[in-house]
């Protein structure tokens, strides 16, 4: 039997499981993002291709990355209850499977009422701040249904964690005071948490820019900072004149002068709130070569009735997963608004 892996060490792992508490209401650990499969090895090894190419979809930041991480672990490993106080589980079972009858028990489900095929969730079945997706395969056609079922187990899991995402962000309480002073001032609004620092520049000329930016715990290990700054309408929204304001502002207002890698470039034109927008994605990097910073950059341009406004996004997270920060920087940016003001 095996366990694939977990993201670190089995031997750390099992030392970490057997320092653990007797209580049978542990919190749960290991990553949000780390996928903790039960079912039997001679079911799992029969979709285990299909099931990752589901479940572990990439996003590009500065490379591609995986969004969650799969393992499979059987439930008749030595250890399975130990291993069942992951954060993110997925069981996978049939309607007489004794780990599904516990799934559902918790969610208040009846599996004889069920139709094979669908996904619910469980909330805290054998660990707080747990988890656990339940899967009702058909009896007969177990991996036929496994694999049937994921796009619906994806859609579950990822909008689980979107949540939790949004939670932690505002773990700190959202600045509404901020928002309504970046309306009255500059004529936008946006939503960040309290703990993000504002930094408003004035460029001359009666312009200005506002900076909003995040470097905790420490900006050598994370920041997330957003620019915003206006122009007069212009005539039509395009990447060239996207990357052409962001290469004008990187140099001069970021600490660090940056780069534009554009290769993996993304652009999409969409209405926000009424209003023609643009959206271009890239890379930027590190333009000194003192250091091998990079990170990802989310750019919109959005025609707002007074003036057009130029926002960007970036993200420094060196050796961390960045899916999350990438869905909060995502969140913020969907928080912006016009607000009718010329001033």
């Amino acid at each position: 039997m095996k366990i694939r892996p977990l993201g670190a060490p089995m031997a750390l792992l099992a030392a970490v499981l057997l320092g653990l508490s007797a209580c049978s209401r542990q919190t749960a650990f290991g990553e949000a993002n780390s996928l903790i499969i039960l079912a039997p090895d001679s079911l799992s090894q029969q979709v285990e291709e299909e099931t990752r190419r589901v479940l572990e979809p990439t996003i590009f930041t500065s490379r591609d990355e995986k969004q969650y991480e799969v393992s499979f672990v059987d439930p008749g490993h030595e250890n399975v209850g130990q291993l069942k106080l992951f954060r993110n589980l997925i069981v996978f079972g049939t309607a007489d499977d004794p780990l599904m009858l516990e799934v559902a028990a918790e969610a208040g489900q009846d599996l004889d009422a069920l139709e094979p095929g669908r996904v619910f969730q469980a909330s805290n079945v054998w660990a707080l701040t747990q988890t656990v997706t339940g899967v009702l395969l058909r009896s007969g056609r177990e991996a036929e249904s496994w694999v049937a079922a994921l796009p619906s187990v994806l859609n579950a899991v990822d909008t689980n964690y979107r949540e939790l995402v949004l939670r932690r962000m505002f773990a700190t309480a959202p600045d509404t005071a901020l928002r309504t002073d970046l309306g009255r001032r500059f004529g936008f609004s946006m939503l960040v948490p309290q703990v993000y620092d504002r930094i408003a520049r004035d460029l001359g000329g009666g312009d200005s820019l506002v900076i909003l930016r995040n470097d905790n715990p420490d900006p050598s290990e994370l920041i997330r900072s957003i620019l915003v700054a206006w122009r007069p309408g212009v005539d039509s929204l395009t990447r060239e004149l996207a990357l052409e304001w962001r290469a004008e502002i990187d140099a001069t207002h970021y600490n660090v002068p940056q780069r534009i890698d554009d290769t993996n470039s993304s652009v999409v034109s969409f209405m926000w709130e009424g209003r023609p927008a643009l959206e271009v994605t890239g890379v930027w990097q590190d333009e000194s070569g003192g250091f091998p910073a990079a990170g990802p950059f989310i750019v919109w341009v959005v025609d707002c009735p007074a003036r057009t406004y130029f926002v960007d996004a970036w993200l420094y997270s060196p050796n961390r997963a960045k899916y999350e920060y990438m869905l909060q920087l995502q969140e913020i940016l969907g928080s912006f608004r016009c607000v009718d003001s010329g001033s």
